[in-house]
């Protein structure tokens, strides 16, 4: 009878978490990015037919100042936003966002996008998912009985709702929002939530916007053999050339924040040189493909409205406004902006290889530019035939992306994302060595002897090995027993520590990580670390040892099964 109860009560928690609460929060989701899209489209659709070389310019610096000034004065955090916050809240903060940022933060993403803003809606629709669902379940966390976990698995059903709105791809959505927080990992617990969250999502936008496709692809494609060789060339191209965009992405956003200017002065400058590219555009093609999100030029590119030449210049000049855009600091995403380099450079080699023919390249480049610019592969595949209707794409997609992912290997233009999946004792692992390490620390003087080492100290204290130290009080070196092991019985009383001594010994310092202290132990085989001050590298301040590292392990393991325990009584 105890069992069928537990069994009804695990049940009914499982449809709480998994429909009733999910299912709410796309609604909610759903909404949301329904009114963003129409805000953003309103104003650009106001904006972009009377551009001419002035307001090109103008439009672009106005809307990313008002995006750093949102930023700067109505958000707490003003930094990390959209994807990243995501990931960071994940990560860092189970899932809680800072709500009163939230305004703040929606205001200055649609002042960047509805003044042409080289950015996607994506990153205020996936940030607008995950705060939702994160603050739904904080509502209902006592009535309902949910804990931190659920906190943050609704948080990623959020954010998988807000991507399944913004794309009309719902299963894009979900397989984003599991793969994103990791390079090498997923989500997995957050399965049926985001798939329930994004369907509703996907089925209230629809309500208002309709169901075509994202991308316009009229014909049907079916991979032939060379068409899968190429989808192998792409994916190397594509991976080379997203490998050099992320580290351009990440080396202007260190440069932007190096400078000392106030968000609000780096987000000008950025939107006026955003306003030189889209000029550039406007003289050469005659209207500025360089702004806005760029779902339009994707399609161009896609029915082969433009020569390689041009694609080319579109990418140089679509890449500059991107990075002037983001690098500074605005809010808005960077998922579309690597479709549309994805396309581009799909474009500009079906021009210049023989026997290409039908929309196959820019289409696969989106999936492969995707995949190596985010570590997203599975998620950059999915989005090529939900946003096209193509589920031919798939293969090729699937082969581009595979390739593009291994060829820029570890790049990512996410610095929130991990590469795998963090157990309790890998987060213990990184605390600083101060917070672990032992402070009053038994260390012998040089010229102590062998003989007294061994029956004074080895054998009452029975460590290993221990630090040594000069009349300065400074550390000279490592005495274990293994060093005196080979010396006779009969020398011990004669020797001094400064003898038979390791000098040369590797140190800790007490703001280093204990995970990079523990691998450099495992390589060096030894069991205690002396830790000295930064400023003075050999003044001893403590010790970290295997011990200490042991006992974080069964602190975690202890508090992994007291929680089971809570779980199950509740």
């Amino acid at each position: 009878m105890a069992q069928t109860r537990r069994g009804s009560e695990e049940f009914w928690g499982r449809v709480k978490r998994w429909f009733l609460v999910a299912a709410g929060v796309g609604l909610m989701v759903g909404l949301a990015v329904t009114a963003l899209e129409r805000v953003v489209v309103w104003i650009w659709s106001a904006i972009e037919p009377g551009l001419g070389p002035v307001t090109t310019v103008l439009y672009p610096t106005i809307g990313l100042a008002l995006s750093g000034l949102c930023l700067q004065f109505l958000t707490v955090n003003p930094e990390v936003h959209g994807t990243e916050e995501v990931i960071e809240a994940f990560h860092e903060r189970k899932g809680v966002f800072r709500f009163r940022s939230f305004p703040g933060k929606m205001l200055a993403a649609i002042a960047t996008l509805g003044f042409g803003g080289s950015a996607g809606l994506e990153g205020p629709s996936i940030y607008a998912g995950g705060a939702l669902g994160s603050f739904a379940l904080r509502k209902l966390r006592r009535r309902l009985s949910f804990d931190d976990d659920d906190v943050r698995i609704l948080m990623v059903a959020g954010a998988a709702a807000g991507v399944a709105a913004v794309f009309k791809a719902p299963l894009t959505g979900i397989i984003f929002a599991l793969e994103v927080p990791y390079r090498d990992d997923l989500t997995r617990e957050a399965l049926i939530p985001s798939l329930v969250a994004s369907v509703v999502s996907y089925l209230v936008l629809v309500q208002f916007l309709g169901v075509a496709p994202l991308f316009r692809v009229s014909e049907r494609f079916s991979p032939t053999t060379t068409d899968l060789f190429y989808a192998i060339l792409l994916g190397v191209v594509v991976g080379l050339l997203a490998k050099l965009f992320v580290a351009s992405f990440h080396f202007y956003s260190r440069l932007a924040r190096r400078t000392g200017f106030p968000l609000w002065v780096r987000t000008t400058l950025g939107g006026l040189l955003t306003g030189l590219f889209g000029l550039a555009s406007l003289y050469i093609f005659d209207k500025p493909l360089a702004l806005g999100v760029g779902y339009e030029t994707v399609n161009e590119l896609i029915v082969g409205t433009y020569t390689p030449g041009q694609a080319g210049m579109i990418l140089v000049l679509k890449a500059g406004a991107v990075l002037a855009t983001l690098a500074c600091g605005a809010a808005g995403g960077i998922f579309v902006p690597m479709i549309v380099l994805g396309a581009d450079t799909g474009a500009i080699l079906k021009g210049i290889l023989p026997g290409t023919v039908g929309p196959m390249f820019p289409i696969v480049g989106m999936a492969a530019f995707l995949a190596a610019g985010y570590n997203t592969p599975i998620a950059a595949t999915v989005f090529i035939a939900e946003t096209t209707g193509g589920a031919g794409y798939l293969i090729p997609g699937l082969i581009a992306a595979a390739v593009a992912f291994t060829v820029a290997g570890r790049t990512s233009v996410s610095h929130m994302q991990r590469w795998r999946r963090e157990t309790r004792f890998d987060r213990m692992l990184r605390l600083r060595v101060a917070d672990i390490m032992i402070h009053h620390v038994d260390a012998l003087h040089d010229d102590c002897t062998v003989e007294k080492f061994v029956t004074d100290h080895m054998v009452h204290m029975r460590h290993k090995s221990m630090p040594v130290i000069d009349a300065n009080d400074e550390l000279v070196g490592m005495v274990a027993l293994s060093d005196v092991g080979r010396i006779p019985r009969e020398e011990w009383e004669g020797l001094k520590l400064a003898d038979v001594m390791v000098a040369d010994v590797f140190t800790a310092q007490p703001q280093e990580i204990v995970g990079d202290i523990v691998a450099l132990m495992a390589e060096k085989d030894v069991d205690r670390v002396p830790v000295v001050e930064p400023h003075h590298t050999q003044h001893l301040v403590g010790i970290i040892s295997s011990t200490d590292v042991l006992a974080l392990s069964e602190a975690s393991a202890e508090w992994r099964r007291r929680r089971r325990e809570r779980y199950r009584s509740r």
